[in-house]
């Protein structure tokens, strides 16, 4: 077809100061937006606080958003602890309890957890549902894409690697549970510009305002 691998250009490096200039000029201004929902200082607070007793208690297990078609099922790390591969569903579910004001107790995170009322995924697969030990769908009323809006984290909340997660750290996993579940680390920005989310320079404007 008279195509070739150079007919496109290879992405610079840098790109110029003035189109990085007016990203961040967006992501600052996005950031003092009263436009953006956002939970109070004191919530984000409440919730750190729980997130260290639920981390700390080895009846509840940690919920990594790392998943090989086993979204809700229980798991085991190597030191025993339960953990429970999910999406983002539960931090949708987080940031739309954390805005309300919301800051429940670990008792109360408990009881949720044995009533399968905590969110571990979007839609569950029938091949998902045959292992899993939790079951519960996010709900449209907890979903921020439903209100117009996409979910970003500012510290990543991925295990970007190829090691099995029963033979990680188990303190890399408390670290990842805390940053996928703490309001703090959590902002939204309109759906419709869902991949300015992912800007580090509107990350970093959004972090400057915590």
């Amino acid at each position: 077809l008279g195509v070739t691998r150079m007919s496109v250009p290879t992405c610079p490096t840098e790109l110029p100061a003035d189109l990085v200039a007016l990203v961040s000029k967006f992501g600052m201004a996005w950031s003092q937006s009263p436009l953006r929902p956002a939970p109070s200082a004191h919530v984000c607070a409440g919730w750190n606080e729980l997130l260290e007793h639920w981390v700390a208690d080895d009846d509840l297990p940690l919920l990594i958003r790392k998943h090989n078609g086993d979204r809700g099922a229980q798991r085991r790390h190597a030191t025993g602890r339960a953990f429970v591969p999910t999406d983002n569903s539960a931090a949708r579910w987080v940031f739309t309890l954390a805005c309300a004001g919301v800051v429940p107790s670990v008792d109360q995170i408990r009881a949720w957890f044995a009533a399968d009322e905590i969110p571990v995924v979007m839609i569950q697969k029938a091949s998902e549902k045959a292992q899993a030990r939790y079951h519960c769908n996010l709900r449209k009323q907890y979903d921020v894409n439903q209100q117009g809006w996409k979910l970003g984290h500012i510290r990543p909340v991925g295990l970007n690697t190829r090691t099995p997660v029963p033979e990680l750290p188990l303190q890399r996993l408390q670290e990842q549970h805390r940053a996928l579940l703490a309001p703090a680390n959590m902002f939204v920005i309109p759906l419709v510009w869902s991949g300015l989310a992912e800007v580090q320079a509107v990350i970093e404007a959004v972090a400057g305002q915590r």
